[in-house]
């Protein structure tokens, strides 16, 4: 069964580890059939939700009455059935790219705008080798799945890397088969 798949990803270098990931998963993916969008959150400008409430009220195609960059994310988000997140690890957590996309999230929310989106996967690196390191993404991870309702379709962790090109065919190889299987 083919799958509408948002990857976002939150990783802000060109050529980095995470965008290396989202690579061989979206081309995983698209082999399996799928259908794939993504949105590099990394190298946007998404500004964080000021908890206006005012989301979608100057017009259908404005989400947020505060940040242009995220109407081009929000459609994205009304299309998918699953989403992906690619991220490095940042102090534990998402990189703040990714925090904001996700926050915004509350936009359609408010509005009571459609969200089909019924599961979630989440692929992280990091330089950090210790398990204890990625406790709280895992954790907010399930959560967010926990709280939307969506199926926690699983995790992908990639610890000791940090320079470009750290991640290895052997991690790469994994997520192309992992968006295959998908």
């Amino acid at each position: 069964m083919s799958k509408k798949i948002l990857v976002l990803t939150g990783g802000a270098r060109h050529g980095g580890n995470s965008q290396l990931m989202a690579d061989a998963f979206v081309e995983g993916a698209e082999k399996a059939g799928h259908e794939v969008v993504r949105y590099d959150a990394g190298f946007k400008n998404i500004k964080g939700c000021v908890f206006c409430e005012t989301c979608y009220t100057l017009s259908e195609d404005k989400a947020c009455t505060h940040d242009d960059v995220f109407n081009e994310l929000a459609p994205y988000y009304e299309w998918a059935d699953s989403l992906v997140i690619v991220t490095p690890l940042y102090w534990y957590t998402y990189t703040a790219q990714i925090k904001a996309a996700l926050d915004k999230y509350y936009a359609l929310m408010v509005a009571k705008r459609p969200q089909p989106i019924k599961e979630v996967y989440l692929i992280t690196c990091g330089a950090g080798k210790d398990d204890f390191k990625y406790d709280a993404i895992i954790n907010t991870h399930e959560l967010i799945a926990r709280d939307r309702n969506w199926k926690n379709a699983g995790c992908y962790h990639v610890k000791g890397v940090f320079h470009k090109g750290d991640i290895g065919e052997k991690h790469l190889e994994e997520l192309k088969k992992i968006g295959e299987a998908f």
